[in-house]
């Protein structure tokens, strides 16, 4: 059931719980001194990064690279928001009869250009890193990385609720305990609160803005900025499918006593193409929600933004599907839920709360999701694929042969794992907990996307000319013209005029309620020309859907147009999952001289069906027996003259 990508009780019903609000304790605040720089090198993708939300930055080594070209010159996190501004309680400061207003906060560091300072103490007014995480101890400082346990820290402040408190020797990992998700894994969490631009009497007498003030928490007059905390971790994987990309988690929580009800998350991005950048064409999908920059020119490389995930905790009693994939009222932060038992419960339940024509358009056979063939299922395990343990003969007894599956516990380890510490919270208790896998934040497809929701294109000089990345008010009106304008950029192509491309993208406006996270996932993906670009947008997104490899696919996006063969298609194979045999199928408009390979995540070869053997057009199927292969992730690969498809499927044993 499990695998890694190394590319990456009885208790029928209960309640729907928030828990995404944060677990680290109100004492760990962000503070400039716990400042650090690193380097991500986990793969062909090698840049430097501050635990203060800035990614890349021209002039350090490395600021961004990918093989012999320098592509990302920086990247700054921004989260804004429209809240009230106190001005008519304070008269002797702001007059008398003076009207409140409306503020609009913008939190961001982006190199000196974007580096906001108290002009009374010349403190930071951005972005700070929490204490706690790393070790402050070592010469040179740097964020907590897998690969250097000497960055570490002795315990982990997100961690001390959990049965071995504080993690202490092992990683903090988005998997679990000790466990690193692909070759190289980055954690470090940043708040808001040193943000005083809007505050009352902290570093000068009186309001520090002539615009108005905002308490985020009225009951801690220190907390500045929105009240925001966010955790960032960053996922390398080294394998050849994944070896050109870098895959980003922010999950912001609103840590303040007041609701937010209009927010904008959003990233600002210097493309720095190391050639000719007056030949940059830019492109925008948005059914895909990426960008794409590259050179037209005679050496043709060029990268991708691609937004894999903007989902919040949901509430409400109406009912969405933001994603249009059939499940509604998705959410990566609920609770159990309903439990039901048998097919005839489940299929009530589905066809009750989901759109099934559409589920079935999009996903496999519900016969294949595996809490549906256990019958067993809790609903808030929307996607049906966390299940406690395997019941292969169905008697409803967890025997000798049917070890845990998911339900392993807070901890993310179970009995089979390498350093298993012992029982924790949720283990082996027949109830998905978070943390475990398969559920809530550790399974990708358990969120309603939404995609880009503003994008704004320009250059350089116009955005870091004189203060305007310091000036909130500027950069507010640049995210609300984003929003607004979005519609400009039309799928397909746009030339850019002018060189140094800069760009800015995110998604907003949504509500961020008290206790409430926001979850935003991003990949960045290089390419040496557009059709590999192209192909990598694919592969990522397909791994992202696979929770990094940990999962089975669910998906069911690729299927083929099957009645006449007018072109080469290869088709998804049947059964998927498998265990040990399945079918490929292949179509041929013409006679080809044809390959059929099956390699692992890791892009070995471990069965050739197929090699150089001449086939007729039309309709042909092969039998794939995969009896000496461990279960996992594979790829098959059809060759047939110069085109090549590859499509995945699941060996489950």
């Amino acid at each position: 059931m499990k695998t890694l990508f190394i590319s990456i009780c009885l208790i029928i019903s209960l309640s729907t719980v928030a828990i995404s609000q944060s677990t680290i304790p109100k004492e760990y605040r962000g503070d400039l001194s716990f400042t650090a720089r690193g380097v991500l090198d986990g793969n062909n993708v090698e840049t430097n990064f501050r635990n203060h939300g800035e990614m890349a930055r021209w002039g350090d080594i490395p600021w961004g690279s990918w093989g012999n070209f320098n592509y990302i010159n920086g990247i700054g996190f921004i989260m804004a928001a429209r809240v009230p501004g106190e001005r008519a309680k304070w008269e002797d400061y702001y007059g008398v009869g003076i009207s409140d207003t409306t503020l609009n906060p913008v939190i961001i560091n982006y190199r000196d250009f974007g580096k906001r300072v108290s002009p009374y103490t010349g403190d930071l007014w951005g972005w700070n890193p929490l204490n706690g995480f790393h070790n402050i101890d070592e010469s040179f400082p740097t964020p907590a990385i897998s690969t250097n346990e000497n960055s570490w820290p002795e315990t982990w402040p997100d961690r001390l609720d959990q049965t071995d408190s504080g993690w202490p020797g092992a990683w903090s990992g988005y998997l679990g305990k000790g466990l690193v998700n692909g070759a190289q894994e980055s954690f470090y969490v940043m708040d808001d609160h040193s943000d005083y631009e809007y505050a009352f009497g902290l570093e000068t007498e009186g309001p520090h803005s002539n615009l108005g003030v905002y308490y985020p928490s009225p009951g801690d007059s220190t907390v500045g900025g929105l009240g925001l905390q966010t955790e960032v971790r960053t996922f390398q994987f080294d394998d050849p499918i994944a070896e050109d990309m870098l895959f980003v988690h922010y999950r912001t929580t609103n840590v303040s006593e007041k609701d937010l009800t209009e927010t904008w998350t959003a990233f600002l991005v210097d493309f720095g193409l190391r050639y000719e950048e007056s030949e940059t064409v830019f492109e925008y999908n948005a059914s895909k929600n990426y960008v794409l920059f590259h050179n037209s020119g005679e050496f043709g490389g060029g990268l991708s933004f691609l937004v894999l995930e903007h989902s919040l905790n949901e509430t409400g009693g109406f009912k969405f599907d933001d994603d249009n994939d059939g499940i509604l009222n998705e959410s990566k932060f609920n609770g159990p839920g309903e439990y039901l038992e048998g097919k005839a419960a489940i299929d009530a339940y589905l066809n009750q709360n989901y759109n099934m024509s559409r589920f079935n358009q999009v996903h496999i056979d519900l016969e294949d999701f595996p809490a549906y063939r256990n019958e067993r299922w809790w609903t808030g395990d929307e996607d049906l694929d966390w299940i406690a343990y395997d019941d292969l003969n169905q008697n409803g007894i967890q025997d000798d042969n049917e070890p845990l599956q998911d339900d392993v516990g807070r901890d993310g380890l179970g009995p089979l794992d390498e350093s298993y510490p012992g029982p924790d919270e949720g283990e082996a208790d027949g109830i998905p907990t978070q943390g475990e896998p398969n559920f809530g934040e550790r399974d990708m497809l358990e969120a309603e996307k939404r995609g880009i929701t503003l994008l704004d294109i320009n250059t350089r000089p116009f955005y870091e000319t004189g203060s305007n990345l310091r000036d909130d008010t500027w950069l507010f009106d640049r995210l609300m013209f984003a929003s607004e304008n979005i519609s400009e950029y039309q799928e397909g192509s746009l030339s850019i005029d002018n060189d140094e491309p800069f760009m800015m993208l995110g998604v907003g406006p949504y509500e961020l309620g008290q206790n409430q996270s926001s979850y935003v996932i991003i990949s960045i993906v290089f390419g040496e020309n557009l059709d590999e670009i192209h192909t990598k947008i694919d592969q990522a997104i397909a791994i992202y859907e696979s929770d990094y490899g940990q999962s089975m696919f669910l998906t069911n996006n690729e299927v083929p147009d099957i009645e006449i063969p007018t072109q080469i298609s290869l088709f998804q194979n049947y059964p998927n999952p498998f265990n040990p045999s399945t079918n490929i199928e292949f179509n041929l408009n013409k006679n080809e001289t044809i390959s059929l390979t099956v390699y692992d995540v890791m892009g070995r070869k471990v069965s050739t069906l197929v090699s150089g053997k001449n086939f007729s057009a039309g309709n042909h199927q092969l039998t794939f027996n995969a009896s000496n292969l461990s279960s996992g992730i594979y790829f098959y690969q059809l060759e047939a003259g110069d085109i090549v498809q590859t499509k995945k499927m699941l060996l489950i044993k």
